[in-house]
Formats: structure tokens, C-alpha cells, sequence
């Protein structure tokens, strides 16, 4: 070895530790712009809220994401307030996202250099997707990190399996087990990679379990305590899976997430994903095993989640980091193919340039595709607090209004949507639907004037595909006929539509209840 390579391999290493700190910082400080609306507007965030601030936990997920919170609300000194509390855990939600996106940007370097990394980080970092999930207490970005950190340590044990490399593999499943019990996945996928060489092979499975089973036993220890509350909780999210949700389902397999697939990528992606796949089937002899999982995972993974009638966009998350990792590298198999030698960099330049700007912005209509700036705009308003605005100043203090569970209309009559909402004078009448309130007959009879509706909740009628469970046929055709009637024929007076970002444009209309035969 020369005097040289160390000098050189030292400021190699220096690069890849700036780098890491300024796409981490990079990440976090932006998808955590636009994360301070009410704790409430997501269903799923007070329950989260009130396990953090008492500690009595219901086990519906694995605690990474609520022990990170609590420990990271107490060291941070935050207030024991609900709101105070959320914004805590959206800002731990962001740095799991940007851990994801760190390591997912070390695994295109370790496999295909520098390019490919700045290309990776940068995508992932401008993905909507990401950005979106990021602004949530919710243990998605926990699951992608988990995934994240064992991709790359699969790659780094198969290249050199040293005691330590494998005791970080097993820390980085346990974090992926610790997120979701979906995580169980990278389990999977590392013990074939440990196996494969016979020398030392029982030393590196226990290092490997022993990682593993600390990591988990450390971040679940409550778990462990409530072990009750734990096979009950389990058994429900188990239930879900299998069966749907809310009275509703669907069946399997389906193409729902074919839908997520193109709503969450770009035509540069389809195209330089395209060009990746031609390239590893070329050179398929001679790829790895950890190769081979990395390039195969988001199919076997989407193919998967589509024999669940449970479908959220949210749990195709690692799918669509790791179809974006494969077009980033395909930057590279781009130049690679299609340039001479000496023009390779610009045509690699130009590929990244491509990838990135489709990430951040949409051609004008008719052509369009879900992108950075539209998310980003999404954060800057809220729907829900124009309605309240609209309704305190616009209808007769004495309206009375029936409304679906989704519109934030607060009611009076309820301290706690005092405290979330402010006051309203008008009197609300709410359900999970509006339709539940009553026919309109019987909302005229019990003094309702209007109607709040919201496509987040309605529109579920009307979806393609999806149909009420065994015993909620009689209630589903009963609320589709009172939307459709409302939509149909009701006096519309205030209407927002439902965007990108559900839970703060969730699709709000307000219509007045007319004669009698409407």
C-alpha cells in the first residue's frame, strides 16, 4: 500500500461523514416545515398523544416510534400538552425518515459510488411520498428506517461478515421490528445471508440474535410487562389484515396498490427503473444475494401487501423507497449504456438532473403526476379551519348541522371540541357519517338545517373494488343512497376539494337542507 491510499481512503471517509450530516440535517429540517396542525386532524395521532403522556400503552404497533417520543419529550423538556407532545413526536417521525433516507444514500454508494448516493439522497429527500409521512406521529418512517439500516448492513455482512457488521445487521432488524411487526421481514432476509458460509457460521447467528433480541427486548420492554393487552392488541391489528376494516373490504388479490405505485413515482422513475432492472438481468450471474433482495423486494413487497383487503397508500412506503433507490442507480446504468466513454459524466449529470426535477415539480394540465411542490403547498393551508371560519361567520347563529366525522366542526355541546376547535354558536349533530344522523325527514324533524360532508368519509361509497363486510350490506346501501342524494340534489353553499394531503383538505362540502321530497 502506498503512502497515498490512506491519505486518500482517509478523505474518502471524511466526504461520505459530511455528506451523511448534511443530507441528514437536510432532511430533517424540511420535512418538518409545515408539521404544526392541530394533533387531532389525524384519527390516529390523540390515541398516540395520550399513550405518550401516560405511559398506558395498547400495543397496536411495536413502541419504537412512542418510546422515541416519550424519551425525546422528556429530555427535550417538552409541555405535557397534547399539541406540544405531537409536534415532539412529527419531529421524531422526521428524523427516522431522514435516517431511511442516509442509509438508503450509504447503500448506493457502497454499491454503485458517488453518483448514484447524491442521486439517491436527493430523490428521496424531494419524494412526496417521504415528505408526506414525515409530518405524522405515525411509525411508518420508523418501519422504512429499520428497513433502511438492514438493507445496507445485508451488503456490507455479505461483502466482509466481521462479529461487529453483524451485530449491527441484528440491531437494524430489531429496529425494523421494533417499528411495525411487518418489519419481521428483514429478519428474513438476513438469516439466508448470515448462512451461506460454514465457517463460524453458529458465532454469527448468535451475534446476530443476540443483537436482535436485545434491540427489541430495549425499545418493547412494556410489551414484555402487558403481555395480556399485548396478544389482544395483536390478534386485532392480525384481524385487520385479513378481513378490512370499518365495516368494509375488498378482494384479494387486488390492483389497488398498482394505483399507489403510479401515484407515488415519476416517468423519470418508470424510465430509470426500467433501465436499472435491463441492467442487473444482464450482468445476473454474477450479482449477490443481498443484490438480489434489494432488487426484488418492492415487488414480492407490493405483490404481498395486495392479499390484504387493508389498503393504505402510507403501508407502501418502503416499496416506494426502494423503487426510487433503484431508479437512482439507474442514473448510472444510463451513462453507462448509452454514452461514450468520455461524455459519461454529463450524460450521468443530465440523468440526475431529470430524476430530481421530476421530483419536485408537474408539467402544466392536462399532464400530471403527484410531486414535491404540490405536498409542499398541501402543508401551507388548511381546509378545516376555513370551514369552522366559514360556518362561525356565514350561517345563522341559531343552523343546526349534521356532519360527518371527518369535518372538524366542533360541538358545543362537548368540552373537548371547545378546547380543539373554539366555540361555534351553531349546534352540530355528529356520527362517524353524516347519513347516521338520520334520512332527511327525519334531519328536518330533529331541526337540522345543513349538512357537513367530507369526501375522506363518503367517498368510500363509491370506490371501485371496495364492498361492505358480512352484515353491513343493510347500512352501506343505506348511507350510498343518502350521498348520493345529497350530492345529487342538495343546496351547496361552501365546498373545498379533497387534496393531496387528506387530513388537512379531506374534501369538505356544506349544503343546506331544502323543501321536504329532497
Amino acid at each position: 500500500m502506498s503512502a497515498s491510499e490512506p491519505l486518500a481512503s482517509r478523505q474518502e471517509g471524511l466526504k461520505l461523514v459530511a455528506w451523511v450530516l448534511v443530507l441528514f440535517a437536510a432532511t430533517l429540517a424540511l420535512h418538518t416545515r409545515g408539521n404544526t396542525f392541530p394533533y387531532f386532524y389525524h384519527p390516529d395521532e390523540p390515541g398516540k398523544v395520550e399513550q405518550v403522556m401516560t405511559g398506558e400503552w395498547n400495543f397496536h404497533h411495536p413502541m419504537l416510534l412512542l418510546t422515541a417520543t416519550r424519551l425525546a419529550v422528556k429530555i427535550g423538556g417538552v409541555p405535557a400538552r397534547e399539541q406540544a407532545v405531537v409536534e415532539a413526536g412529527r419531529w421524531v417521525s422526521a428524523g427516522f425518515m431522514a435516517v431511511a433516507v442516509v442509509a438508503l444514500s450509504l447503500l448506493a454508494y457502497a454499491w454503485r459510488g458517488w453518483m448514484p448516493a447524491l442521486a439517491t439522497g436527493g430523490a428521496l429527500l424531494l419524494h412526496h411520498h417521504l415528505f408526506e409521512l414525515s409530518h405524522y406521529l405515525k411509525e411508518d418512517s420508523a418501519l422504512l428506517a429499520g428497513f433502511a439500516l438492514s438493507f445496507l448492513m445485508l451488503l456490507a455482512c455479505w461483502w466482509q461478515p466481521t462479529n461487529l457488521r453483524v451485530a449491527l445487521l441484528g440491531m437494524a432488524c430489531g429496529l425494523a421490528v421494533s417499528g411495525k411487526y411487518l418489519g419481521v421481514l428483514s429478519v428474513a432476509l438476513a438469516v439466508p445471508t448470515l448462512w451461506r458460509r460454514p465457517e463460524q457460521r453458529s458465532l454469527r447467528l448468535g451475534v446476530f440474535a443476540a443483537a436482535l433480541v436485545g434491540t427489541f427486548a430495549a425499545v418493547n420492554y412494556p410489551l414484555f410487562l402487558h403481555l395480556a393487552t399485548f396478544r389482544e392488541s395483536f390478534g386485532r391489528e392480525v384481524d385487520l389484515v385479513v378481513q378490512g376494516q370499518r365495516g368494509m373490504t375488498r378482494s384479494v388479490p387486488h390492483l389497488q396498490y398498482w394505483n399507489v405505485f403510479i401515484d407515488n413515482t415519476t416517468p423519470a422513475i418508470w424510465g430509470l427503473l426500467a433501465v436499472f432492472l435491463h441492467a442487473r438481468w444482464r450482468e445476473r450471474r454474477s450479482l449477490s444475494l443481498p443484490e438480489w433482495m434489494i432488487i426484488i423486494f418492492p415487488f414480492a413487497y407490493a405483490l404481498a401487501l395486495s392479499f390484504s383487503p387493508k389498503t393504505n397508500d402510507r403501508y407502501f412506503l418502503p416499496a416506494t423507497a426502494i423503487f426510487t433507490l433503484q431508479a437512482a442507480l439507474g442514473t448510472a446504468d444510463l451513462a453507462h449504456a448509452f454514452a461514450w466513454r468520455h461524455t459519461r459524466r454529463r450524460w450521468l449529470t443530465g440523468a440526475v438532473v431529470v430524476l430530481l426535477a421530476f421530483q419536485l415539480i408537474s408539467p402544466p394540465e392536462p399532464v400530471h403526476w403527484k410531486h414535491f411542490a404540490e405536498y409542499w403547498r398541501a402543508f401551507q393551508s388548511d381546509d378545516n379551519a376555513d370551514a369552522i371560519e366559514w360556518v362561525r361567520t356565514k350561517l345563522p347563529a341559531d343552523a343546526v348541522i349534521a356532519k360527518d366525522n371527518r369535518v372538524a366542526l366542533p360541538d358545543p355541546t362537548k368540552k373537548k371540541h371547545a378546547e380543539r376547535f373554539g366555540v361555534i354558536p351553531q349546534k352540530v349533530r355528529a356520527e362517524r357519517f353524516a347519513a347516521d344522523v338520520g334520512a332527511f325527514d327525519e334531519l328536518r324533524s330533529k331541526g337540522v338545517t345543513h349538512v357537513a360532508v367530507s369526501e375522506s368519509d363518503y367517498g368510500r361509497f363509491f370506490l371501485k373494488g371496495l364492498r361492505p363486510q358480512a352484515g353491513e350490506r343493510a347500512d352501506f346501501e343505506r348511507r350510498k343512497t343518502f350521498y348520493e342524494a345529497l350530492l345529487r340534489d342538495g343546496k351547496l353553499l361552501f365546498e373545498r376539494d379533497r387534496g393531496t394531503v387528506i387530513y388537512l383538505h379531506p374534501g369538505v362540502r356544506i349544503y343546506r337542507l331544502t323543501e321536504p321530497g329532497f
